[in-house]
């Protein structure tokens, strides 16, 4: 089973992803956490040994690229750290987590001025989600996780002095393109701004319901 955990910059995405699979694995649940960066200077990915083996310089590489090979090696990237490591998508019996998967990028390439009937058409190609679980939070909530320093000009319109209004204004015109598709596509909302425990019980608590389900 595929589960998709998704939001905006400043969502919590990875710390609550890292969590969430800890709390299943001590549960019983077999699970397998994926996330597109477990591809750099990973001999499980040998396709991938071109990359060179530094996660940050790779991402601030690719935030330069022009828009529509951004669009297109982020979403080989998520494919590739998915079906690379776990050929048949899935294992049976299995949860794959997968931090992020096409959703934030795809709307932040929206946002950038990709077309958003191009974009969609392409991630149609990608596996599946059996579950997609939206960490939506308010972007000033965002701001003030991210305010000490952890903010690039990707997240803030390409701004380069990383302002909080540009940040404000470029993640709140993400923060549509992801409702929009949360209520198209029925994707479970979450609150994000929640306390952290309560986000990962609610996380857990819908992937072993998924999985008592399917058992």
């Amino acid at each position: 089973m595929i589960v998709s955990l998704v939001g905006s910059d400043g969502a919590g995405k990875s710390t609550v992803s890292k969590l969430a699979t800890a709390r299943l694995a001590g549960l019983g649940t077999a699970v397998e956490r994926v996330d597109r960066w477990d591809i750099v200077d990973n001999p499980a990915y040998p396709a991938a040994r071109f990359m060179r083996p530094d996660v940050p310089d790779t991402r601030l590489c690719v935030a330069e690229m022009p828009n529509a090979t951004r669009f297109l090696f982020l979403m080989w990237s998520i494919s590739h750290a998915l079906l690379g490591r776990t050929p048949a998508a899935v294992r049976p019996g299995a949860v794959t987590l997968l931090d992020g998967y096409w959703m934030k990028h795809a709307a932040s390439e929206v946002v950038y001025g990709l077309d958003r009937a191009w974009a969609e058409s392409v991630v149609a190609g990608l596996p599946g989600s059996d579950r997609v679980l939206y960490l939506r939070i308010d972007p000033e909530q965002a701001w003030e996780r991210k305010a000490d320093g952890d903010v690039v000009p990707y997240e803030c319109g390409m701004d380069d002095e990383c302002s909080q209004k540009s940040f404000l204004t470029h993640q709140g015109r993400i923060l549509d393109v992801l409702d929009g598709w949360a209520e198209r596509f029925g994707w479970t909302v979450l609150d994000a701004g929640a306390p952290l425990d309560t986000v990962v019980d609610q996380v857990v608590a819908a992937v072993r319901g998924d999985t008592e389900e399917g058992a």
